[in-house]
Order: C-alpha cells, then structure tokens, then sequence
C-alpha cells in the first residue's frame, strides 16, 4: 500500500495548469476555424473575379509567328544537345584514341623484345654431344 502512495498526485496547480492548456488549445481551433468558415461562405463568383479576363484569339498572323518561335526555340534546344553529345563524343573518342596509341607502342616493345630474343645466339649445351659408339661386328 506504501507503493501506491508514491505514485497518487496530490490535486494541486498541475489541475489547473491541464485545463489552462485546453482552454488555450480550444481558443487557438476556433481562431484558425472561423477565418477558414468566412472564406468558404464567400461565394464562387468573387473567387473567380480576381482571375484575368480571357484574351481574345489571335490573328493568324500572330499565331503563325508564334507557331514560328516555338519551332524555333524547339530547334535551338535540339541543337545544344546534338552539340554537347558531339562534343561528349568528341572527348570519348580522344580517350579511346590515346589508348589504342599506348596498346600500340606496348605492342611494338613486345615485338622487339621479341625479335631480339630469337636473334640471340643460343646457348650451347654444358656437356657436349656423345657421339655413337661404333660397334665391332
């Protein structure tokens, strides 16, 4: 029973200062509420005022100028890719280019190494060649 004392709160300020947080809570619901009551009452139409006036057609000279300009920009921005893949290429290409260039010098020192193993004199056994025994018959 000791125990249990320990844990019961005694009713104090911690009552008051609970009910002061929901009375806080509950006043700060209803300020961000009624703003958001009056806006949707408001009707449709006042919404919708504040959006320009439609504009009217254009003459087909303007748009076929339009039209132009677009195609135009389209093209450009075409352009500037083809250029950087190009240049992209371009650089790729140069790498590869220089690689074939060092596998080509490593090939040729291969060969001459090679050559020059052959051109060697070669090496003369330690113990020289027995020769056939001629037999006595």
């Amino acid at each position: 029973m000791g125990d249990q004392s320990r844990f019961e709160r005694p009713p104090g300020p911690d009552r008051h200062s609970r009910r002061g947080r929901i009375f806080v809570l509950t006043l700060l619901a209803v300020a961000l509420i009624v703003p958001f009551g009056v806006y949707e009452t408001i009707p449709v139409k006042q919404h919708k005022a504040t959006a320009p006036p439609p504009t009217p057609p254009p003459d087909p000279t303007a748009q076929a100028i339009h039209d132009l300009q677009a195609s135009l920009q389209q093209a450009v921005s075409q352009l500037r890719a083809l250029q950087q893949t190009v240049s992209s290429d371009r650089a790729e290409i140069k790498r590869l280019s220089d690689d074939v260039t060092a596998l080509t010098g490593k090939l040729e020192a291969l060969q001459q190494s090679y050559a020059s193993a052959q051109q060697a004199p070669e090496v003369q056994p330690t113990e020289p060649p027995r020769q056939k025994r001629a037999t006595a018959r």
